[in-house]
C-alpha cells in the first residue's frame, strides 16, 4: 500500500471518526434534555396541578434543555483543537511534559537520537520535526504529532535511549516517521480534542456535585425546609445524569479510538519494516518492552494520548476492549515470525558506556554510505514506488549527509546560524549579483556572518539533492523564530531572490519549500476548502503547464522535448485529462508553474500520484535526471503535500 492511498485512507478515517463522534455527542445531548423533560413531568405530578394536562415531550424545553449541552461539548472540542493547532506537535509534547531537544547538544544519547531524526527525514523527504524527550518517562515509549509535517514534533521516553540500541531506536523512529507520512497524526489530534468536549461534560456534572450545598450542613438543612431541597434534588439528578452519559460518551470515543488505532500500529510496524530493512530493530524494542522494559506513561495527560505513542501506556489488563494497540506478541509475530520469547529488561544494567558504545554505529555508517555511494546509481528506479520509503533512501539520506562538513551541520541546528546558510543556499554563480547578495547577508545577521563566511564557498558547490537536505535541516531550527524574526527572514530571502531582478527554478524551489512549511508553521497561510479534484477533466490547462515545464528543464532540443512531453502526456489523458498540448517556455514560466502548484495540491492522493509518475517519467525520457528535474520535482511534490525522497547520482552536478 503506498503513500497516497494511505493519505486517502486516513482522510477517510477522519470522517468516520467525526460521524460517530456527531452521533455520541447528539445522543448525550439528547439524553441530556430527555432527563430534564423527566424531571419536569415528576414534579408536575408532585405538585398535582387539577386539570392540567401537559404532554411529556416538550420541544421547547427540550430544545432548551439539550442545546445548551450540545454547545458546550462543540465549544470544548473547538478550543481543544484550537489550542493545539497554534502549537502543533510541539504543544501535544510539552503538554505530555516534554522537554525539546538542542540539536546542537554534546549528550551523546541525544545526538544520536538528532542524528537518527534526520537521516529519516531527508531519506523521507519531510521537513526535521522537532524533537522531544519526556525525561520523566524511564519506559520505552515513542510519539509523533502533528497536523501536518510543516509543524510535526516527534518524542520519546528517557527509556528509549537508556534501554534500546541504535538499531532498536531507529526502528522505533520510523516507525513513528510512518505516521507522519501516512496521515495519522492529524486523526490522532482530532481524537484529542474529541475526548476533551465529551470529558469536560463529565468534568461540570462532578464538580457540580461536590460543591452542592447539600449535605449534613445546617444551611442545607435549613434550605430543605424552606423549600429550596426540591430545587438541589433537581440540580444533582441533571449533574448525576451529566457525569453518567459523559462517561458513556467517553466510553464510545474510546471503542472508536481503539478500533481506529490498533489497524494503524499493524501497518506503521510494517512501514519501519521497509524503511529500515531491519525487522530486528522494531521487533527488538517490542520484545524490551514486553520483557522489563515496559512501555507505561506516568504523566496524568497520558490517557488523552494513549493513541498516539508507540506502545500501550497503560499496563495490561485481563479483558480490555479499550486497548489503543495490538497485544505485543502479535505485533511482533506480524514481523518476526521466529519469534520465541521477550528479552529481559534489567533497567539498571543500562548505562552511559552502553549507549556511547553505540554511538560508534553513527559515524561507521555514515563513513560506510559515504565510501561506497559512487557503486550505485539511486534514482526513480520504479516511478510505481514514488511516495513510497525504503531502506536505499535512508542509505542516500546517510550518503547526503557525509558529503556535509559536521561543523555546517552543527551551524543549522542553531536558528542565525540557519538564516544565513539558508542565505548561502541562494547565491548567484555570477560574481556581481553574489557580491550584492553577500552585502545582504551581512547586513541581516551581522557579526555572526564573519564566523561563518568560510563556508560559502563549500556550501555554493553542494549539488542540488545536497543543498536541498540542508535547507530541510535548517527549518527546525527557523521554527525557533518568533513571529516578527520570521518576517524579517521572508523578506530577506525575498531580497536575496530578487537581487538579480528574476527568479530561477532552485530559488523558486527554497521559496516554495520555505513558505510552505514555516508559513503553516507560523499560522500565515490560510485553510483552504474540502474541495479536492477526483478527476483531472478540468485540469487539462495546468496538466500541460506542469509537463511542458518539466520536459522543457530536461531538454533544449525540440524533438526530444516533444517526446519526453508525450510520455507524460499519455499517462494523465488516460487519466480523463483530456488531450494534452505541450506549451511555450513563456506560457509555463514560474508564475504560471506556481497557479498550477496551487490548484493541483487540491487533487485526491491518486490523482498527486499519477501527476508525480507523470512528471517523473518525463524527467526520465532520456534516462538520466538532471539537477534542474531534480529541482523541479521536488519543488512539484512539495507543494502538492508529497514527499518525494532525494535523487543521487554518480555525475556531477554543476551551478544550483
Amino acid at each position: 500500500m503506498d503513500f497516497f492511498v494511505r493519505q486517502d485512507i486516513a482522510r477517510k478515517n477522519s470522517k468516520i471518526l467525526i460521524f460517530y463522534y456527531s452521533i455520541a455527542v447528539l445522543g448525550i445531548s439528547s439524553l441530556i434534555g430527555l432527563t430534564v423533560l423527566f424531571i419536569r413531568s415528576w414534579l408536575l405530578e408532585a405538585e398535582r396541578i387539577p386539570h392540567l394536562e401537559l404532554d411529556f415531550f416538550d420541544l421547547r424545553v427540550f430544545i432548551l434543555s439539550a442545546g445548551p449541552v450540545l454547545i458546550l461539548i462543540l465549544l470544548a472540542s473547538f478550543f481543544k483543537s484550537l489550542a493545539l493547532s497554534k502549537g502543533g506537535g510541539a504543544m501535544v509534547a510539552k503538554s505530555l511534559g516534554g522537554r525539546e531537544v538542542d540539536r546542537s547538544t554534546n549528550n551523546h544519547k541525544e545526538r544520536i537520537l538528532v542524528n537518527v531524526v534526520e537521516e529519516m527525514s531527508i531519506a523521507s523527504g519531510v521537513p526535521v520535526p522537532s524533537i522531544f524527550i519526556l525525561d520523566q518517562e524511564d519506559d520505552i515509549n515513542a510519539f509523533a504529532a502533528g497536523y501536518t509535517p510543516s509543524d510535526a514534533a516527534i518524542g520519546v521516553t528517557s527509556g528509549c535511549l537508556n534501554i534500546l540500541n541504535r538499531d532498536e531506536l531507529q526502528g522505533v523512529i520510523a516507525h513513528e516517521f510512518s505516521h507522519i507520512l501516512n496521515g495519522d497524526m492529524r486523526l490522532n489530534i482530532r481524537m484529542i480534542s474529541v475526548l476533551f468536549g465529551i470529558l469536560v461534560l463529565t468534568l461540570i456534572g462532578y464538580f457540580t456535585i461536590r460543591f452542592l450545598p447539600w449535605g449534613s450542613s445546617g444551611r442545607s438543612s435549613s434550605n430543605s425546609k424552606e423549600g429550596n431541597g426540591g430545587g438541589i434534588v433537581v440540580i444533582l439528578i441533571i449533574a448525576l445524569a451529566m457525569m453518567i452519559f459523559g462517561f458513556i460518551g467517553q466510553i464510545m470515543a474510546k471503542l472508536i479510538k481503539a478500533a481506529v488505532s490498533r489497524q494503524r500500529e499493524f501497518l506503521a510496524d510494517a512501514s519501519a519494516v521497509q524503511f529500515t530493512r531491519n525487522p530486528a530493530g522494531i521487533s527488538g524494542a517490542l520484545k524490551k518492552i514486553g520483557g522489563g522494559g515496559g512501555s507505561i506513561i506516568s504523566h496524568h495527560r497520558a490517557e488523552e494520548a494513549s493513541h498516539m505513542f508507540f506502545g500501550s501506556c497503560f499496563k495490561k489488563k485481563f479483558i480490555n476492549i479499550f486497548a489503543t494497540h495490538p497485544p505485543l506478541e502479535d505485533r511482533i509475530r506480524a514481523i518476526d515470525g521466529t519469534f520465541d520469547g521477550f528479552h529481559t529488561v534489567n533497567k539498571s544494567n543500562y548505562t552511559q558506556s552502553h549507549f556511547e558504545q553505540n554511538e560508534s554505529m553513527v559515524s561507521s555508517l555514515s563513513s560506510g554510505s559515504s565510501s561506497n555511494l559512487e557503486d550505485h546509481q539511486y534514482g526513480l528506479d520504479s516511478l510505481e514506488q514514488m511516495g513510497q520509503i525504503n531502506e536505499e533512501q535512508l542509505y542516500v539520506a546517510r550518503g547526503i549527509l557525509s558529503t556535509i562538513d559536521d561543523k555546517i551541520i552543527e551551524t543549522v541546528r542553531d536558528r542565525n546560524g540557519a538564516k544565513v546558510v539558508a542565505g548561502f543556499l541562494l547565491l548567484s554563480s555570477e560574481e556581481i549579483i553574489k557580491e550584492k547578495q553577500i552585502h545582504i547577508i551581512n547586513d541581516f545577521i551581522g557579526t555572526i556572518f564573519n564566523d561563518l563566511q568560510v563556508y560559502l564557498d563549500q556550501i555554493c558547490d553542494y549539488s542540488s539533492a545536497t543543498k536541498i537536505a540542508l535547507m530541510d535541516l535548517c527549518l527546525p531550527s527557523l521554527r525557533n523564530c518568533s513571529e516578527n524574526e520570521y518576517d524579517q527572514f521572508c523578506n530577506y530571502i525575498d531580497e536575496l531572490i530578487n537581487a538579480d531582478d528574476q527568479v530561477d527554478l532552485f530559488e523558486y524551489m527554497i521559496q516554495r519549500i520555505i513558505r510552505r512549511h514555516l508559513d503553516k508553521y507560523f499560522g500565515r497561510v490560510k485553510k483552504s476548502g474540502s474541495f479536492r479534484y477526483v478527476s483531472l477533466s478540468n485540469l487539462n490547462k495546468e496538466c500541460s503547464v506542469i509537463l511542458s515545464a518539466m520536459a522543457g528543464v530536461g531538454s533544449a532540443i525540440k524533438s526530444e522535448l516533444q517526446s519526453a512531453f508525450n510520455n507524460g502526456a499519455s499517462i494523465l489523458e488516460n487519466e480523463g485529462s483530456g488531450k494534452l498540448k505541450i506549451l511555450e517556455p513563456n506560457q509555463c514560466s514560474i508564475l504560471e508553474i506556481d497557479q498550477t502548484l496551487d490548484t493541483l495540491e487540491k487533487c485526491s492522493g491518486v490523482l498527486k500520484r499519477k501527476i508525480l509518475i507523470a512528471c517523473g517519467t518525463v524527467a526520465l525520457s532520456d534516462n538520466h535526471i538532471n539537477c534542474l528535474e531534480i529541482e523541479l520535482l521536488r519543488a512539484i511534490a512539495d507543494s502538492i503535500g508529497t514527499p518525494i525522497p532525494p535523487f543521487v547520482f554518480r555525475e556531477t552536478e554543476n551551478g544550483h
